[in-house]
């Protein structure tokens, strides 16, 4: 070994001593400063987020727990099966060039709102500004102005994938003024170490500072992350998502699948609002019930009933064919619930039921039930409806009972009624819609049925072709015109998995009544919900050939059952007349009034656009829950429906003078459907659906 060779050894070990004793250093300074940035972190969490702060105060980290420091002086960490740390050496310059390429190059969610399909004789209030804004829009798409490239200094929206150890988050906030900030971190122990390395307490300040809103979902997953959001966007509303800058920052398969996850089923945010037509035929439909003395539903238990019956829900779905002898040879053993227009094909098939559910709220749905049977099969069967149900429905009956759905005007008006008659509010549904078979799935598991069996629940149509039962009232072949029969809806290339493999085609709206159906079932566990057939699988629900059930066990006297359920849940108010002050015509006309003052103020920046939409909402959703709660819901759905492309528009296009112009279109079309609303609802709140009548 020669002489230089040891001098470059004893300084190679020299130069190894030394760093290591520099990262001593950078360690201590770390661990002090840690500390410190914990204790301060937590007690700002305990201000904002108090539950936040309780879990991680007292937060259990797995043994090999540890925050490693980087070179730069900044904490690292390695998720727990994962086989490198977060971040480079140096994760505030990696996280800069992280943010300044994302801003460079966003990703944007949004909708079309030029494709809103209306019927051009549909001369309602809501149809015809929807149709008048969808014109707007497209026209407004046809100018080719150039779209936003980066990012802009203010948006409405960020919806940050993987918090990571947030050293983005501060870097990100210094660039963009965000109204509404997601957070989605699936790892909570990686949400742990970011409270040792991040100043969450002058994030948290800063976005308060700014009048911003920050939702945290810490430990999502794919079975709650959905379901958690849209809880969070029914209470503050739908606008908060629907403009949204999407930010990954951490590579984890967990945050990938969230992504995906989110890609797939934003559509449920972009619709089913409720609208200003709906809600105020709901609310004259709910007070023409109470006055018919129709009866509620109030209770949430019987004695008189063995909840182990089985139920069957008949919907109208090809898969209802398979199933028809086993229905026919167990119908005397369990309770029958026939879905809409099924209560025709169960007659066709020769098959009485004991319930018929019905939620529609127009004329012609009520003419076109009074066609479909004889009137005679009426008079032997029982009705549950939702109280938007058309109030003429519940005179064909053997008896009607009402059940509140949630969201509603009508339904916040029964709740006062209830209190001021009965003593006690009602209960709501819950998933009860958007299509009748909702409503039925959720009304049995609300009364404790345990065994409970979908019979042509299929949401939507096999590939086959069939897309309802060979004895219903819709053409087998739609395209033929000289083929009796009604038409039914048109599937639009969407898909669903099929029990035993394979897809069903489905659309829109069936895609949220499967994913509602999915909702309940996961609402009511150790339940045994069956889905029969080949329609679309539903997670918690076991799905099952017909031709694998076993027969049904005898059950006493269904009579006596059914007898108890209609006496025990249901109950009159016993009210003549609902007092008119109760449906708040002043109040709505305030509302009304100061909304329009809002919407007039002039604006010199989409900033200052988007700020006056803001103001208008949080005005609405300011009555949420209150006395007037019912008014809140009335115009709700128009302000969703409206203000959602509003800020849509104000955050498309990058020259901002055609951007106000193009804003200031629709900020006319609104001010016109919110004075409509006002003259409309002092004279109509009595009036029923007459869509459908000639």
């Amino acid at each position: 070994m020669n002489e230089k060779s040891i001098e470059q050894q004893i300084q190679s070990l020299d130069d190894k001593l030394s760093e290591s004793l520099e990262h001593q250093k950078r360690e201590a300074i770390f661990a002090e400063q840690a500390n410190e940035r914990f204790a301060k972190n937590i007690a700002c969490f305990e201000k904002y987020y108090p539950d936040i702060a309780k879990s991680f105060s007292e937060f259990s980290v797995r043994d090999d727990f540890c925050i490693h420091v980087t070179k730069s002086g900044h904490g690292n960490f390695v998720p727990k099966d994962c086989g490198a740390p977060l971040y480079s050496d140096d994760p505030i310059a990696q996280s800069e060039a992280q943010v300044e390429l994302n801003i460079k190059k966003p990703v944007y969610c949004a909708t079309d709102y030029t494709s809103y399909e209306t019927n051009e004789d549909d001369e309602r209030i809501h149809v015809r500004y929807m149709r008048s804004l969808s014109e707007s829009m497209e026209q407004i798409q046809e100018e080719k102005e150039p779209q936003l490239g980066s990012l802009p200094a203010h948006f409405p929206t960020g919806i940050i994938f993987g918090i990571g150890l947030g050293y983005h988050l501060e870097i990100l906030f210094n660039r963009v003024n965000f109204e509404y900030i997601f957070l989605v971190e699936p790892d909570l122990e990686i949400f742990f170490a970011s409270l040792f390395c991040t100043d969450w307490y002058e994030l948290i300040e800063q976005v308060d500072e700014r009048g911003g809103n920050m939702f945290f979902q810490l430990g999502a997953d794919t079975n709650t992350f959905i379901k958690d959001l849209e809880v969070l966007v029914e209470r503050i509303g739908a606008f908060s998502l629907v403009r949204s800058f999407c930010y990954q920052h951490t590579p984890q398969s967990e945050v990938v699948q969230l992504i995906q996850q989110w890609s797939r089923e934003y559509f449920k945010f972009q619709f089913g609002h409720g609208f200003f037509n709906d809600a105020i035929t709901g609310l004259s439909h709910s007070i023409h019930l109470v006055e018919k003395n129709a009866p509620i539903l109030t209770g949430n238990q019987s004695t008189g009933i063995d909840l182990s019956t089985p139920v069957f829900i008949l919907g109208n779905g090809p898969s209802l064919d398979e199933a028809e002898a086993f229905i026919k040879a167990n119908k005397q053993n369990a309770i029958l619930l026939a879905a809409g227009t099924s209560i025709a094909t169960l007659y066709n098939k020769g098959i009485e039921v004991d319930f018929h559910i019905l939620v529609e709220r127009p004329y012609s749905n009520y003419k076109i039930f009074g066609d479909i049977v004889p009137e005679e099969v009426y008079k032997k069967t029982n009705l549950i409806g939702l109280n938007t149900l058309y109030p003429d429905n519940i005179g064909r009956y053997k008896w009607a009972g009402i059940a509140g759905k949630g969201s509603e005007a009508g339904t916040f008006l029964l709740e006062i009624l209830g209190h001021t008659e009965l003593g006690k509010g009602i209960p709501l549904i819950p998933y009860c819609n958007p299509v009748v078979a909702n409503a039925a799935l959720s009304f049995a598991l609300y009364a404790g049925f345990k065994n409970i069996y979908l019979f042509g629940i299929d949401n939507g149509n096999l590939l086959t072709g069939e897309h309802h039962s060979k004895d219903s009232i819709y053409k087998k072949d739609q395209d033929d015109e000289d083929e009796e029969g009604m038409l039914c809806l048109k599937m639009d290339g969407k898909y669903l998995p099929a029990n035993f493999g394979g897809q069903v085609e489905t659309n829109d709206l069936f895609m949220m009544a499967h994913s509602q159906l999915e909702s309940v079932i996961d609402y009511y566990p150790k339940r045994t919900v069956y889905n029969v057939g080949n329609g679309a699988k539903l997670t918690g629900a076991y799905e099952i050939p017909a031709e694998e059930l076993l027969p049904l066990p005898t059950k006493a006297d269904k009579s006596a059952q059914i007898e108890s359920l209609k006496a025990d849940f249901f109950t009159p108010f016993n009210v003549d007349k609902i007092n008119d002050e109760l449906v708040g015509v002043k109040g709505f006309n305030e509302i009304c009034d100061h909304i329009l003052s809002l919407a007039k103020q002039p604006v010199k920046s989409r900033v200052e656009a988007s700020e006056l939409l803001m103001r208008q909402a949080r005005y609405v959703y300011s009555f949420k829950n209150t006395a007037l709660n019912h008014l809140f819901h009335m115009i709700k759905g128009a302000l969703l429906y409206y203000h959602c492309p509003m800020l849509t528009l104000l955050y498309t296009y990058k020259d901002e003078d055609f951007t106000l112009q193009s804003y200031q279109k629709l900020n006319d079309l609104w001010q016109g459907y919110v004075s409509e609303m006002k003259d409309f609802y002092k004279d109509n709140y009595r009036e029923k659906c007459d869509l459908g009548k000639d």
